[in-house]
């Protein structure tokens, strides 16, 4: 495996490197991979290849083996025993899954595999010809078709996040098509001189070679929590899954939708098999139709391979998940009309590819992505009982079904019923579009805190951990739990300020109010009626303001009046998503700039925060709009330090926005994936006097010592004396002064304060602007009460205790990084 995840690397080695650097940016780009995801792509895509190049075998051998010695009118009765094989399959998978890491069952799995693929062969290597060997073989085959297809994406998708798995899991179906189309094709090229037991042999044998490489992926790759509240927990037990699980049918409409849509989908696969196997049986041999079937296989599993690799991810991008979901029941629709209308091999081909190709290649790809608005707590036991039951119970229903109709109906009367499961699949998935985006949202609600409810409603276990530390008084961060209970907790709002005149500092005050009080303030804010609407809509459009306030004023104004909003609202998400990729940009082209450069680096973090900052603004905007459900929910999601979290939040994003301005949206909020380069020392200097006229505190902080350093005396001083002013904050008016030379501060600068607090591990998550005010409670000299002490500049610096807990109040991003580094959980900060 080392060789197979090296070969990339191995062309880079060639030479000076140029053309194979040149190749693996092709080939990322062509198939929208980063560049660090090919060992992991490879190895899982591997495993695929596999898994199915095995099923490809034993389904095109044990097809033919069935057709020719019991026939297609046996069909009925398969698909009757079929749920009776997967009950017992998918109780004692549903246990082990809860019992055991995923990692142990695909071991599990593949040592079945073998020990069942070597029985078969000596079963029928020994002659044995009896029809109830054929029964079993089919539904061996019927119970490893589902039952491997599931393993492998609940194995996969505890492995990457929503967003990645657009981008990659149709790159992993490929393989397994490929996978599928060689296993096919070794059928076909050796079906005149093998016999049909010996493939089942070098399927059993296969499965065994498959052992190390999963080995391998379980030591090697670390797999991604559901949610943040999921990261640490042990695993509940089989009981209270499965009563989550069949609970989730009263609670989630979505669930019953998805599986209602799982059910017909399969309802109308098997109708499919019969009528295609019915037809192709006709006057072919044994190894006739084995040969056959290959071909059709392997054709079939070359167009998944194409589709896969370079059609899908583009299609569920620009159309969407929920509206990709149409395309297998339109195509079933044409497919059972063509049977209805003309019959015969043509009818009949067109079936099997539409089973074959259009359901794997685009309906199973589009599966793996809708089971992510299941809820993440029961969403892998849900997929084994949906996929291990439903597609058996379809099967009962169906095999009955034909048992007494292929008495009485011919081919086109089956196809005439199967036109009218077509419409009705039509109807279930457009009633699943819908569904779609708020099943999304609540998936992303369960396992956060919600900020703008009284304590006792939020997470019982996060009240209770904040509680313990705060009743610890010698705990290091009691103080700062008491002070996040007190500001989380109901406040009552202030008294309501008189007159129209009080609206700025209202607005100015949000960045000192919990998120709570903040609700409050708007609903002052509103009461002063349609005389406050023309300041709101200054202070909305003003860019100078801190995006705290233009929130503040955003909800005000939107619940005075809509239609001003609205108004207003269209062309600021446009300027500031604008402006985010211009930060963004320009922090991912200071990182590379930074080195040793504290001020560089603190600019660049500055930036990166305001481009997230103006992000938030518009994902706020855009729910006012009425375009995304929660948006604090939102805005902590996209802040997640949990994958999947993060891509949930990026998936209801662009269910809700539509796919031009969901690219904007990502394109603001990915630019880290670009590979900027390092800025020349003229570029640094002109991005960096830029800042000094629209940037923040922090920012202009950043700069002005940016500049210092770089540019000669009198151009400093021209450049930066038109900061000087009455409106100039205290702390950097007096930085500037000390680097003109008119006033000598002692001790480090604030600049330095902030690099020195960012690396100490217990601030180190928090924001700049957090930082910066814990860096202004600093002292040069040690105080009497107890007090955080670091180095600036080889200069000893301390905070008080209380000084920190009250910036931890106004910033509970800080407060809730502290917790965490205490509590060892992944909560949002």
């Amino acid at each position: 495996m080392r060789l197979t995840s090296s070969i990339f690397c191995c062309y880079a080695a060639k030479g000076d490197g140029a053309e194979g650097e040149i190749l693996i940016d092709r080939l990322s780009r062509l198939f929208r991979v980063e560049r660090g995801e090919w060992p992991k792509l490879l190895q899982f895509g591997l495993l695929g290849f596999l898994l199915q190049m095995g099923m490809g075998i034993g389904f095109s051998a044990g097809d033919a083996a069935f057709l020719s010695h019991v026939g297609a009118d046996a069909l009925p009765i398969v698909f009757i025993l079929t749920p009776l094989v997967m009950l017992v399959y998918t109780g004692l998978f549903s246990v082990l899954m809860v019992r055991f890491r995923l990692d142990h069952l695909v071991m599990m799995t593949l040592g079945l595999l073998a020990a069942g693929g070597l029985l078969f062969w000596l079963l029928l290597g020994g002659g044995g010809e009896e029809k109830p060997l054929y029964y079993a073989l089919k539904l061996y085959l019927a119970m490893w078709y589902i039952a491997l297809y599931s393993l492998f994406w609940n194995y996969t998708d505890a492995y990457f996040d929503i967003q990645d798995a657009k981008r990659l899991f149709p790159l992993f179906a490929a393989f397994c098509a490929l996978g599928t189309a060689a296993g096919a094709l070794v059928v076909n090229l050796l079906a005149a001189t093998l016999s049909l037991s010996s493939f089942l042999l070098l399927w059993s044998a296969l499965a065994l070679a498959t052992i190390p490489l999963a080995r391998l992926l379980g030591r090697r790759w670390r797999q991604i929590a559901e949610s943040d509240a999921d990261a640490g927990e042990g695993a509940e037990g089989a009981g209270a899954q499965l009563a989550m699980l069949f609970g989730s049918f009263r609670t989630s409409r979505y669930t019953v939708v998805l599986t209602a849509t799982l059910f017909v989908t399969l309802l109308m696969t098997n109708l499919a098999e019969y009528q295609y196997a019915t037809v192709l049986q006709e006057g072919r041999s044994e190894a006739e139709l084995a040969a056959l079937f290959g071909a059709l296989y392997a054709a079939s599993n070359i167009f998944n391979l194409i589709v896969c690799l370079f059609v899908f991810n583009r299609l569920v991008s620009r159309l969407g998940v929920r509206n990709v979901a149409f395309i297998l029941p339109l195509t079933y629709f044409a497919v059972f009309g063509f049977f209805f209308l003309s019959g015969g091999y043509a009818a009949a081909i067109a079936a099997f590819f539409a089973y074959h190709a259009v359901l794997t290649s685009i309906e199973y790809n589009n599966q793996n992505l809708l089971f992510n608005a299941v809820p993440s707590a029961i969403k892998r036991p849900l997929r084994t009982v949906v996929e291990g039951m439903c597609e058996p119970l379809a099967s009962l229903i169906a095999g009955g079904f034909l048992v007494y109709a292929v008495k009485y109906l011919d081919l086109r009367e089956l196809s005439g019923i199967g036109v009218i499961l077509g419409v009705a699949l039509i109807v279930i998935v457009a009633l699943l579009r819908g569904l779609y985006p708020a099943a999304m949202a609540g998936n992303m609600r369960r396992g956060w805190l919600d900020f703008s409810a009284p304590l006792p409603a939020r997470m019982p276990e996060a009240e209770a951990r904040l509680r313990a530390v705060a009743a610890d008084p010698a705990a290091p961060l009691a103080r700062q739990a008491t002070e996040l209970i007190a500001a989380l907790a109901p406040n009552a709002a202030s008294g309501h300020a008189d007159g129209i005149d009080a609206i700025p500092a209202l607005l100015a005050s949000a960045q000192a109010r919990t998120p709570r009080d903040r609700r409050a303030l708007v609903d002052r804010l509103k009461d002063f009626g349609e005389t406050a609407i023309p300041h709101l809509v200054a202070a909305l459009r003003d860019g100078r303001r801190a995006y705290a306030e233009r929130a503040l004023a955003a909800r005000a104004l939107a619940g005075l009046s809509f239609a001003q909003f609205a108004a207003q609202a269209d062309g600021l998400v446009k300027a500031e998503l604008g402006a985010a990729r211009r930060w963004a940009d320009n922090a991912t082209r200071l990182a590379a700039a930074a080195g040793a450069d504290a001020a560089v680096g603190l600019l660049g973090r500055a930036q990166r925060e305001r481009a997230e900052a103006a992000v938030d603004f518009v994902l706020e905007l855009l729910a006012l709009r009425g375009l995304l459900p929660d948006f604090d929910l939102l805005i902590v999601s996209l802040h997640s330090a949990n994958a999947k979290v993060r891509a949930n939040a990026m998936e209801a994003i662009e269910a809700g926005v539509g796919y031009r301005l969901y690219a904007e949206i990502a394109a603001a909020t990915q630019v880290e994936a670009n590979r900027a380069e390092a800025p020349t020392a003229n570029e640094i200097v002109a991005l960096v006097d830029g800042v000094l006229d629209n940037g923040g505190p922090v920012e202009v902080a950043a700069a002005l010592d940016i500049l210092f350093a770089r540019l000669p005396a009198a151009d400093f001083a021209r450049r930066s004396r038109r900061l000087l002013g009455p409106g100039m904050p205290e702390p950097l008016r007096r930085q500037l002064l000390d680097r003109l030379g008119i006033l000598h501060e002692n001790g480090p600068g604030l600049v330095a304060l902030i690099d020195a607090l960012h690396r100490i591990p217990g601030f180190a998550a928090a924001t700049s602007q957090a930082l910066a005010d814990l860096a202004r409670s600093a002292t040069l000299h040690e105080p009497k009460e107890p007090a955080f002490g670091g180095m600036a500049n080889r200069r000893p610096f301390w905070i008080a205790h209380h000084a920190i807990t009250e910036a931890a109040s106004r910033h509970p991003d800080l407060a809730l990084v502290m917790l965490r580094i205490q509590d060892g959980r992944a909560h949002a900060a």
